[in-house]
């Protein structure tokens, strides 16, 4: 049999963190009567967001190889289908005006002018991540080109040295979830009053509404299959939950 416990760490450095504890115990006996032995697994806090990055980046290869298979059409068609039918001029244009966020030169720019802003104040760490949210958008781009999947009929667009722009995943996504993934991030850290109980789940509503309205905006613009979709967003988790993770190695915590 197996069985799991949870336990909680001691306080560090003025914080209190939880570490979960995975027991795992299994009957060994054998023909000499031994009892059973135990085997304890601990995870802590500070290699979940390991985890999740692994988990999401894996996700994002593993969809990108199914994608290339031609194996994600029964998942394609029928959305894409769906938003189109319902893409609206009203929704079209408040859409088109969000995407324009995503765009490359209006991200960097949006990106760096946050992180600017965090480095006046102080908050040297954040601004720093902010600096860096570029190299998320590379990673897209040698992801891009490891696949070469192309876009939907019509959609075909050109990169930034006149190459071809591939679907898979969505840089779009990827950009756009890093961003919001990043400011929801800081702000909960950095602003207690976030963290009220009606606060906190408004902020995260509010990513999660900006990421739906990304991905609906470049399916209606006829730039992207939801499976690219779905790709940006695995990259934008990834990105993010490394992130996470040198943040807490920078700031000396295991």
């Amino acid at each position: 049999m197996r069985c799991y416990a949870v336990e909680s760490a001691s306080e560090h450095h003025g914080r209190e963190f939880r570490d979960l504890r995975f027991r795992a115990s299994a009957d060994l006996g054998n023909r000499r009567g031994r009892g059973a032995a135990h085997t304890e697994v601990v995870i802590g806090p500070g290699r979940i967001p390991l985890l999740v990055a692994a988990t999401a980046l894996l996700a994002c290869l593993g969809l990108g190889v199914l994608v290339s298979m031609d194996a994600t059409r029964a998942f394609d068609d029928p959305i894409s289908a769906a938003i189109l039918a319902g893409y609206t001029s009203t929704l079209g244009r408040i859409a088109a005006g969000w995407e324009t966020v995503g765009d490359l030169v209006p991200w960097v720019l949006i990106s760096w002018l946050v992180g600017l802003a965090l480095f006046i104040s102080g908050r040297r760490l954040a601004a720093l991540w902010f600096a860096l949210a570029i190299t998320a958008d590379g990673a897209a781009a040698l992801i891009k080109i490891a696949f070469g999947l192309p876009r939907p009929p019509g959609g075909e667009l050109l990169d930034l040295f006149g190459g071809t722009s591939y679907a898979y995943p969505s840089g779009h996504l990827a950009r756009t979830v890093v961003l919001l993934g990043l400011l929801a991030w800081v702000a909960l850290r950095e602003f207690p009053r976030l963290r009220r109980p009606f606060a906190a789940p408004t902020v995260v509503l509010a990513v999660v509404v900006g990421v739906a309205l990304m991905g609906v905006a470049r399916i209606g613009a006829g730039q992207h299959w939801p499976s690219d979709v779905l790709g940006g967003v695995l990259l934008g988790v990834a990105w993010l939950a490394v992130v996470m993770w040198l943040d807490r190695r920078v700031r000396g915590h295991p």
